[in-house]
């Protein structure tokens, strides 16, 4: 090391914990899809998935959202595709363009999520309470920026 001091910051330990928190929730939601028959799901799909409206899409709107290109959304899109979650379609409007659309096997799979995540509201609210996530939620909306 060389010489500079290493110190200690909540901010960096809360940073750390929800990266795992997150990615632990989204382990134990995958699993619990696996279970109801949805095999195959990654953790980048999941987010994907969740990043996206219950009607249309459109490739470029999802690239911005989520900060990666519109080749990589066609790649994601195709994936989910081949497992039938998601769909795409020509525009009706913009005959240009190819909106993106759940499935009906892509919707069901989205309600279970939500299902699985109101069983995991029910945990947090038993062992933390309703005020103590309230509370935690509005921390999480801190911007330093703001």
């Amino acid at each position: 090391m060389a010489g500079h001091p290493l110190v200690e910051s909540q901010s960096l330990a809360l940073t750390q914990s929800t990266q795992m928190f997150r990615e632990r929730m989204v382990a134990w939601l995958i699993s619990r899809l696996s279970d109801d028959g949805f095999d195959g799901l990654k953790a980048n799909q999941l987010t994907f998935l969740g990043s996206l409206d219950c009607g249309v899409n459109y490739a470029a709107a999802l690239a911005r959202s989520l900060g990666i290109s519109r080749q990589a959304v066609h790649k994601t899109v195709k994936e989910m595709e081949k497992y039938g979650w998601l769909a795409t379609r020509p525009d009706e409007t913009l005959k240009n363009q190819r909106v993106i659309v759940f499935t009906a096997e892509g919707e069901r799979m989205m309600a279970r999520a939500r299902e699985y995540f109101l069983e995991l509201d029910d945990q947090l609210i038993q062992k933390f309470g309703q005020e103590n996530l309230a509370e935690l939620q509005n921390l999480l909306a801190f911007d330093p920026s703001a």
